[in-house]
């Protein structure tokens, strides 16, 4: 598959911030790898925040379809600028330099649709937050696999309580994993080819896969599910590495995330894995990604 990193042009104004918790500053994230479609048309992004960051699996993590609902949000008001960065909203803005700002009169939290083309995907996210600024009108949302983003109002399209309800309850696989090792070791074990015939037994005892799988893939490991992969990245990304596999099928979406935080002074690193969601296979799933994080584990220390 022929990935192309895809950068937005983003304009920052020192007056709006956003979450993203992996960071002590407010940061751009705006670069990954993307599988443009050719049925959408993509639109300038707005300069007010809250921008594409996939990997904010701290401040915003996966939420399971049928939870969506009992995230938290402000409503009725503009955040503060601690709800902004505690995950109980997504941007905020200086009431000095925009007075004028106010809540769009939107229910929140509220799930809609977002053609992410990052991902080349519609995804399913869920809209926290909602505000006219400078008669621009942003949202500020979720995604179901963690992370966050934002776009116009006019980009997403909101489902309807007939969509919800066809929607299968599903679950994500969310797991951290702490290992004495740098983040560069951890790195890679899961991606070196020489850790392969290690790994591989933890998701494929029966030996189920083509002989050649790997030679498709960024990582050591694979859902055993066939699927069509989207997009994929897998690098260092804003100070950690970090890897994204998105995959679909007809209308059934995958994502899997791993996230490696470093503790320098230690020289120890947090692996943080979202996976799904799954709809059937949920526990053996749950069972498989721990194994394997286990052996990468051992396999990192060793």
């Amino acid at each position: 598959m022929n990935n192309l990193f895809h950068s937005f042009s983003l304009l920052f104004c020192a007056s709006v911030f956003f979450s993203c918790s992996q960071s002590d500053t407010a940061v751009q994230k705006s670069v990954t790898v993307v599988q443009k479609s050719d049925a959408a048309v993509q639109t300038a992004p707005h300069k007010y925040g809250g921008w594409y960051c996939p990997d904010n699996l701290n401040g915003f993590p996966a939420v399971d379809i049928q939870d969506w609902e009992n995230v938290p949000v402000v409503v009725g008001r503009m955040p503060t600028q601690e709800e902004a960065w505690n995950g109980t909203s997504l941007i905020y803005v200086d009431p000095e330099k925009y007075p004028s700002a106010s809540p769009l009169d939107i229910d929140v939290p509220k799930l809609a649709r977002f053609h992410n083309y990052n991902t080349a995907k519609d995804e399913i996210i869920i809209v926290i937050q909602a505000v006219n600024i400078s008669n621009d009108s942003i949202v500020g949302f979720r995604y179901l696999n963690g992370g966050n983003g934002s776009a116009r109002l006019s980009e997403v399209t909101f489902l309807s309580e007939n969509e919800i309800s066809e929607i299968s309850i599903s679950h994500f696989v969310s797991l951290r994993i702490e290992i004495n090792a740098s983040q560069k070791t951890v790195f890679d074990v899961i991606t070196k080819p020489e850790y392969l015939e290690a790994l591989t037994p933890t998701f494929d005892s029966d030996n189920l896969l083509d002989l050649y799988w790997y030679t498709s893939s960024k990582i050591n490991f694979k859902y055993l599910n066939s699927l069509n992969i989207t997009a994929d990245f897998a690098g260092l990304h804003f100070g950690s590495y970090y890897i994204q596999i998105d995959a679909k099928l007809e209308n059934y979406q995958y994502v899997e995330k791993f996230l490696l935080l470093e503790d320098e002074s230690t020289n120890s690193t947090e692996l943080i894995i979202t996976c799904g969601p799954y709809i059937d296979d949920f526990e053996g799933q749950k069972f498989i990604l721990r194994n394997w994080a286990n052996k990468v584990k051992e396999l990192s220390e060793e």
